[in-house]
Formats: C-alpha cells, structure tokens, sequence
C-alpha cells in the first residue's frame, strides 16, 4: 500500500539520522560514565535545537506534500526554497546557543567539571545544526516528491563515516590522538555536513524533473507567501520545543541524582529515541498522505490513511517492547561493560518497551493531526502532558523518591498515556465532521 512505501524509508531515514547518535553515545559510553554523562548533557541542549528546527520546518513538509497533490511543482519549488532559508537562521540561532552552554549548565546546577566539559561538546556540536537542517528541508521536498530513498542513501554513506571517523578520532589511530567525547564531535560534525552537502547536490544537479521546481527569485521569500507553511512549523516547532525542552529538563534531573544516573537515563533514552524514529517515519509518512488527500479533497482517504498508520505502528512497536523486555541486558551492553553502571541500567531498559509503543503513539496521531490541517490542539496537549505532568512528576518519582533514572522513565509514560489519549479523542471528533 501507498503509506507502507512511503513510510518504509522514511522511517529508515529517521533512524538512520538518529544511529548517529546511537553510534555516538555507544563509543563514549566504554570510555565511562563520567564521559557518557558530560556527553549526554552537551547534547542534550543542541538536540533540543534540533527538534525545535525539525517542528519549525513540519510545515514546509506538509505544505509541499499538499503542493504536489495539487500537482503544482513550481509551488513545491518556493516551498522547499524558503524552507532552506528557515534551516539557515533557525542553525545559526542554535549555534548561537550553544556557545553558551557552559553558563547556562552552571546556572542549571549542574556540577562546574561537568558543565565545563559538556560546554565543550555543545559548542562544537552546535555547528552541525544548519547542515542537519537544510537536509531535513530537503528530505521533505523528496519524501512529498516521491523520492524517499536518495536521503535512506545519503544517511548509510554518512552514517558510516560517522562511525569510522568516530572510533578514529575518539580512540586514536593511524598517528592520531584520543580526543575522547571530542573527537566523537567532530566526527559527527563532519558527517552532518555530508549529509547536507549531498541532499543539496542531488536536487539542484542530478534530481529528476528539477526545473520544473522553477528557478530561485527574490519573490520566493515573501514573508506573506509562507504564511500557513510557517503557521503549521509554529505549532509543530512549538509542539517539539516542549517536548524536547521538559526533555532536557528529565536530564537536567538526572544529572542532579549523580553522573551513574545520568549515564544510565542516557542509555535508555537514547534507546528510546531510536524507537522513537519508527512513530516519526510513519507519522510523517502518514502526514503525507493525508496531506496529499487533504489536497484533493478526499475525506475518506485521509480517514484511511491515518487507521493505517496506527495500526502499523502498533503492530512493529508491540515487537519491539517484547525484544527489550526480554534482552534488555542484550540492549544495555552495547553502551557499557561497567557492572556498575549496568546494574542500574538493565531495569530501566526493561521499562523502554512500554514506554516506546506508547511514546511514539503521540507522535503519529500528532503527525496524523498535522495532515488534517489541525496545528494548535497538538501543541496545546503537548504543554500539557509534557510541562505540566511530565517534568512534575520526573522531579517527584526521580529526586523525591530516589527512584533515579527509573523514576524519570516513569514519568515519561505517564506524560505520553495522557497527550495519546487527547490526541487521539481530536482525531475521533475531526473524522466525525461532517464534509
């Protein structure tokens, strides 16, 4: 079926954007806890950058994916160019940043050594934010286009030098230093910056049908002219912003309950984050073709498109919790060999199945809700579960309660029960609309 296609790459894109990380935080975590912890938290502020940028540049997405069901591929075209305008300023802001992390760490409560060290790792980090971005802009022009694998293919060629370049800067070799965490930066830095180089490459050289996506004048900028593409990126990039930012705040306590606890919510959250990629891939796949229905003017096809996306990611995801509920020693010894630190780990992955399915079940029907045209009720429940239940409750179960990072693994299910449940009772009520 259509959305499988569609959703296939796109969630082996998002993976394989997020097995950077992975990759990432698996090298630093066998230098040791200390290591894995300051890493964690220097990302942890430019990740929240990043999903803030890929929220803000969902409208372009959709917008484009509505244009081309219009079968109008000049309007794709504008849409994509001021796309990569936003990606420029809103990478640039989040370099800005990000050279301010060692104060803000401080000013966080954060230990000086640590904040000292994950200030470094931010603000290199921090540089590959414009690159991610105009690649995830020019992802969106593909995926809406019918294109999905030229970024599936970009992201295994970075994706392995990502590791090469990693293992060799962050562990030595072929006369080069150790440059630890670092090093693994830098890596990473170079990898993004491929990425961007190779998606811009493609469509303005090699990409099938490009002129017919019109040449780039002034005019495409007019800031009227992306008024609904920048209205949807608002609510979707203020809907991540919350998400990510009472993220960082989980961290934050994390950090406060010691660097072992730290390390042991990184591992399991980046595990979680890579579940997460699969709600995104078929969201988004999703978003698409609701859009491309919205387009056309076919309510029934955007009810089906979205039932089933649901019952896809339904299906993988149940998978999926089963396998970390059976192996999650398998899962945490990928990251560390510290008796130590796996002790503390090995329980909390147990707990990521439950929370995956549920976790990214928000993502879809959010995603499902932006096809639709909906932009401010997903955002609205967001605020609500994230803010309002989410960080509450992590500070409660996590500090008050000494549970740690179990505690905090808690509390982010609790968070995405309730945003699932209000999500999924506004898609009931827009499907009973009547036409």
């Amino acid at each position: 079926m259509a959305l499988t296609r569609l959703a296939l790459p796109i969630i082996m894109a998002r993976i394989g954007l997020t097995l950077m990380l992975v990759a990432d935080n698996m090298i630093v975590g066998h230098f040791g806890a200390g290591p894995l912890a300051a890493f964690a938290l220097g990302l942890m502020l430019v990740q929240t950058g990043q999903m803030l940028g890929l929220g803000l540049l969902m409208g372009s997405a959709v917008e484009m994916a509505a244009a081309f069901g219009r079968d109008a591929l000049d309007e794709v075209g504008r849409i994509w160019r001021r796309a990569i305008a936003y990606a420029v300023v809103i990478g640039l802001a989040g370099v800005a940043l990000s050279h301010a992390a060692p104060a803000i760490f401080i000013a966080l409560g954060q230990e000086p050594g640590l904040a000292a060290s994950a200030g470094e790792i931010a603000a290199l980090f921090g540089w590959s934010l414009p690159p991610v971005l105009i690649y995830i802009a020019s992802i969106g022009l593909l995926e809406a286009t019918g294109r999905p694998y030229v970024g599936v293919v970009l992201l295994l060629v970075a994706n392995l030098v990502n590791l090469g370049l990693g293992l060799l800067l962050g562990q030595g070799g072929l006369g080069l230093p150790a440059l630890g965490a670092f090093g693994v930066t830098m890596a990473t830095l170079a990898a993004r910056l491929l990425l961007a180089g190779g998606a811009l490459a493609y469509i303005l050289l090699l990409m099938p049908g490009r002129r017919s996506l019109g040449r780039p004048r002034w005019s495409d900028h007019r800031w009227a002219d992306g008024r609904r593409q920048r209205r949807i990126g608002y609510a979707e990039g203020l809907s991540l912003g919350i998400e990510s930012g009472a993220f960082a705040a989980m961290t934050l306590f994390a950090g406060w309950a010691g660097a072992v606890q730290l390390a042991a919510y990184t591992i399991a959250i980046n595990l979680n984050m890579l579940m997460f990629m699969v709600a995104v891939g078929i969201g988004g796949a999703a978003a698409v073709q609701v859009s491309r229905a919205r387009g056309r003017g076919d309510r029934a096809a955007m009810a089906r498109s979205a039932a089933t996306a649901l019952l896809i990611y339904t299906g993988v995801m149940l998978l999926v919790g089963l396998a970390f509920v059976a192996l999650p020693e398998r899962f945490a010894g990928f990251y560390t060999g510290d008796a130590a630190l796996l002790a503390v780990t090995i329980p909390v992955v147990a707990g990521i199945g439950f929370l995956s399915l549920i976790d990214g079940a928000q993502r879809v029907v959010a995603n499902i809700l932006r096809g639709y045209g909906d932009t401010w009720l997903p955002t609205a429940s967001h605020l609500f579960a994230y803010v309002v239940v989410m960080v509450p409750a992590g500070h409660l179960l996590a500090l008050r309660l000494g549970l740690g990072a179990g505690g905090l693994v808690l509390a982010i299910a609790l968070a995405s029960v309730v945003a699932t449940g209000l999500l999924l009772a506004r898609l009931a009520r827009l499907k009973r609309r009547p036409r």
